[in-house]
């Protein structure tokens, strides 16, 4: 699996809407993958519509094909599809890139990407795009304190050092995983662990991407239809029937639909490029497999 530079510059034309005039002699730099990752959230999903939308005897891990479809349709999906295609983008223009393994519940759960070498020989700058976090830019691993706090928006996080990982912790719970069991500490809790000193192959994460894209009714974060992207650096989050939206004094309001036309509505409006009969086809079977898995008792 890979990007040709053609097609890597064509994502940046087409669907970041990079300026045309900005696309010759591209160097990586800095400045420049920021800008990648914050066009990117502001244009492309994170998302399990379209993974709630197949049929549950034809769930499967997506292939690079279906991942890059979806990528340059503006459809996201979810950490796997979003960080893999990251990554292959950031290596066809150059950057030094790998997977890292993050730990949001379990060993190995979540997908992540490390530019190697930007800003000096031993630099590391942690990307993700597969989170519904408002990052907007590569974190930098390579801070002489014990922890480094920020501030984007709504969201107060800090990455703490561990002996094993850096800890990314949130000082409130973040809409999108209140209903989430997470490690609390005082004002901080830990929302994963990044194993920053494990790079891997996408291989490495098959078995557990696998249980997720097949087995989303035994995954509590996943029982209900998630979708997340932003809009001039504002968050907007559909979770179930609830319509979550950042205001201009970067708190967040909530708003809950009363049925299911008005869900579609809501999708049609904030996340349109989500065909509306690929949302239809999830929630159908979104409502179906988990009545059937109430009724069977059983939990991942």
């Amino acid at each position: 699996m890979s990007l040709s530079k053609e097609e890597a510059l064509l994502f940046l034309r087409e669907v970041l809407q990079v300026p045309y005039s900005l696309l010759f002699e591209i160097q990586p730099s800095l400045p420049f993958l920021n800008g990648i990752i914050k066009s990117y959230q502001n244009a492309v999903p994170w998302q399990s519509v379209t993974s709630w939308a197949v049929p549950n005897s034809q769930r499967h891990l997506p292939s690079w094909e279906e991942i890059k479809k979806r990528q340059f349709a503006k459809e996201g999906g979810m950490c796997y599809e979003n960080n893999m295609f990251m990554k292959e983008l950031l290596n066809a223009l150059n950057f030094d890139v790998c997977y890292i393994p993050c730990q949001f519940w379990d060993p190995d759960d979540h997908l992540s990407v490390m530019v190697r070498g930007l800003t000096g020989r031993s630099s590391r700058h942690w990307v993700d795009v597969g989170n519904s976090c408002p990052l907007f830019q590569a974190i930098s691993f390579d801070f002489d304190t014990d922890s480094i706090e920020c501030d984007v928006g709504f969201l107060r996080h800090r990455f703490v050092k561990s002996k094993d990982c850096i800890e990314w912790q949130h000082s409130r719970i973040f809409p999108p995983l209140d209903d989430c069991n997470h490690t609390k500490e005082g004002k901080w809790f830990t929302i994963a662990k990044i194993m920053v000193d494990t790079p891997c192959d996408v291989d490495h994460f098959k078995y557990r991407m696998t249980i997720r894209y097949t087995m989303l009714e035994q995954i509590a974060f996943f029982h209900k239809i998630r979708a997340v992207v932003f809009e001039k650096n504002k968050f907007i989050s559909m979770k179930g029937m609830q319509l979550v939206l950042e205001t201009k004094d970067n708190t967040v309001e909530g708003k809950s639909m009363k049925n299911t036309e008005e869900v579609v509505e809501a999708y049609r409006v904030y996340f349109p490029q989500i065909p509306t009969g690929i949302l239809q086809d999830a929630l159908k079977n979104n409502s179906k497999t988990m009545t059937e898995s109430k009724h069977s008792h059983k939990q991942y």
